[in-house]
């Protein structure tokens, strides 16, 4: 066992509007400290600024626990002083050599020896400012060089919970959370409890799988996720799911924002297939052998891809419009398809003919939320929690009404997390959380399914798929300034989330312009699902010729017909054999080796052949 030290029970963030600054204070009173199951309750005092919270300690199950009942929290002088944090034990997990593990991306190994000074702070779930971060999993974790460490769970409240992360430039290092109340004087205040759980890493435990799998545990026993062996013998529309090939189908979109094409007049709309055309693609890919296709229609709606939401009718008329819409389903659902579509619930486009600010989340400067701007130009954040149940069900009817069938796809989600000012449906981080996961629960109970964007846990919870879990990619757009950068190292991402959510959730393997060998092996590397995206116009996406579709066949008859059973088991174990080498273990104990490097695949020591349609 290694010691850690003393180190204090908690330290203050308090504001001071006079000061117009936050004051940390350091040396808090004691005032009441008395004895409870399995430890001890204590109040503490910031008797300068009139603050003072109560904090459970506990030892649970051989973990140390800090809970902040909210109840407990007493701001006697709230218009002068208020608590933005509470810093929990820090600087317990402080090491001299060694490595942290940081909660960004799926996982980022941070070894100190050669990091520079640096001292960050990010809310786990994401912030706008710098969603790229992506920091998808409440955990922290470090170890010193002779493997003795500590992981740090955000058990409850993790919508607030802040990671904070220092290195002295000398090769030491500190990582922990803070429970976060505001960032803003008039932020709302979540009244959840919170909770943070220490955790020893076993001396001679591999620290990534254990924190992995301790991740894996809370998601199952704490926040009660069902695995997807479970889902899909509940659910046909999930049982499906494992056995398709996802594809996106683009149909049209304006340039405008983010996709603004060099070449194209601003605002013009593209058309890059129409309904007939898909129900053709349908046809070729059933006589290629692909038997399972679960698709993504994107465009369908006003405007094409992303173009006027929260409107979608009419079905865009330049694709072929309703008529050919509902043909297009019909004959894709008699091919033994899922024709389903691309929808998008959080979007609320100001030039929407059913825009409605009361729907929106409302910034601290009281205007609407602007959160990107897409192919209907500048988009405002929805407020899912304003949205009356009508405004879902109705349009979830009219949905089932064109025919659709199979897991019902919403973009845009989760985002990173957001507070809103609104003065009726105001609320904290966590609303923003629960309106985002019942948006994907309501879709769910209406189709049977329900998939959506990205990965940050509380949208990965109600979800039955996942387009995305964040990337080494995402690390190369942040901005090289963030102190952050200075521990971040592309090469150092680790599958934290990959292995915490095995067998849990269908994560897509992506093709990019080309379907590649790579792709394949990576999808049988992790028990993902493959998906793929085209057209049959030049210019977004990829053209579906006999090429792709050959390639196509051949994911499916690898990743879908022979492999496809990895996706409903754990992932026991992984390791990083050499740099363009990994390899992965399962619960049933099929072991995976990639070598990206050579571009070779072995399953239980032998190798899978690269099929020669691979682009």
């Amino acid at each position: 066992m290694r010691p850690w030290g003393t180190v204090p029970l908690a330290e203050f963030d308090v504001y001071d509007k006079a000061l117009k600054r936050i004051e940390r204070t350091t040396e808090l009173r004691l005032e009441t400290c008395r004895k409870i199951p399995d430890g001890f309750y204590v109040v503490l005092a910031d008797g300068p600024h009139q603050i003072r919270i109560g904090l459970n300690v506990r030892q649970i199950d051989g973990e140390l626990s800090v809970e902040m009942p909210m109840d407990s929290l007493v701001e006697a002088d709230a218009g002068m002083y208020r608590l933005y944090a509470v810093n929990v034990l820090p600087g317990l997990l402080s090491l001299k050599g060694g490595s942290l593990l940081l909660p960004l991306n799926t996982g980022m190994l941070c070894p100190l020896k050669g990091k520079p000074v640096v001292q960050e702070r990010f809310l786990i779930y994401g912030e706008q400012d710098r969603w790229e971060l992506t920091p998808a999993l409440p955990f922290c974790a470090g170890w010193d060089d002779k493997g003795r460490g500590l992981m740090a769970l955000a058990r409850q409240g993790a919508c607030d919970a802040e990671c904070r992360v220092s290195t002295d430039g000398k090769g030491g290092g500190k990582v922990g959370f803070a429970f976060s109340l505001r960032r803003t004087w008039i932020d709302p205040v979540d009244s959840a409890t919170r909770e943070i759980r220490w955790i020893t890493i076993p001396a001679k435990a591999d620290p990534v799988m254990f924190c992995a799998l301790r991740l894996r545990q809370h998601i199952i026993r704490d926040l009660g996720k069902k695995t997807l062996r479970q889902r899909a013998a509940e659910s046909p529309e999930v049982k499906y799911l494992t056995q398709a090939y996802i594809m996106k189908m683009f149909f049209g979109m304006k340039n405008v924002g983010a996709l603004t094409k060099d070449g194209v007049e601003p605002g013009k709309f593209t058309l890059y297939m129409t309904f007939d055309e898909a129900a053709e693609c349908f046809r070729k890919l059933k006589r290629a052998g692909i038997d399972s296709v679960l698709t993504q229609c994107v465009g369908w709606n006003t405007g094409g891809h992303d173009g006027l939401y929260p409107t979608r009718f009419p079905v865009e008329e330049r694709s072929g419009g309703e008529a050919a819409f509902r043909r297009m389903i019909r004959e894709g659902n008699a091919l033994g398809y899922n024709v389903q579509v691309h929808d998008n619930f959080i979007m609320q486009a100001k030039q929407s003919p059913d825009f409605d600010p009361e729907k929106c989340t409302i910034d601290v400067h009281g205007e609407p939320l602007i959160h990107g701007c897409w192919a209907a130009g500048p988009e405002v954040s929805g407020w899912p929690l304003a949205y009356p149940k009508e405004y879902i069900h109705g349009h979830l009817r009219k949905m089932k009404d064109l025919g659709l069938r199979g897991m019902y796809y919403v973009d845009y989600m989760e985002q990173p997390l957001e507070v809103n000012y609104h003065p009726v449906h105001k609320g904290p981080r966590s609303a923003c959380a629960r309106g985002q996961a019942y948006i994907v629960e309501e879709c769910r109970k209406a189709f049977g399914a329900c998939g959506t964007e990205f990965g940050f846990l509380p949208i990965a919870i109600a979800a039955d798929h996942i387009a995305t879990c964040g990337a080494p990619a995402h690390l190369t757009m942040c901005k090289p300034e963030w102190p952050i950068m200075a521990l971040v190292d592309k090469d150092k991402v680790v599958p934290i989330w990959q292995i915490a959510m095995s067998g849990l959730v269908a994560l897509e393997a992506q093709n990019g312009e080309k379907v590649t060998w790579e792709n394949a092996m990576r999808c049988v590397l992790f028990g993902g699902v493959p998906r793929d995206e085209w057209s049959t116009r030049p210019g977004h996406m990829p053209l579906l010729d006999d090429a792709r579709i050959a390639a196509l066949k051949a994911t499916y008859d690898l990743c879908i017909q022979r492999f496809g059973y990895l996706k409903f088991l754990q992932i026991v174990d992984y390791k990083r054999i050499a740099k363009n080498i990994v390899e992965t273990a399962f619960e049933d104990g099929t072991r995976v080796r990639a070598d990206f490097g050579k571009g070779r695949l072995f399953v239980n020591g032998k190798e899978i052949l690269r099929n020669k349609a691979f682009q």
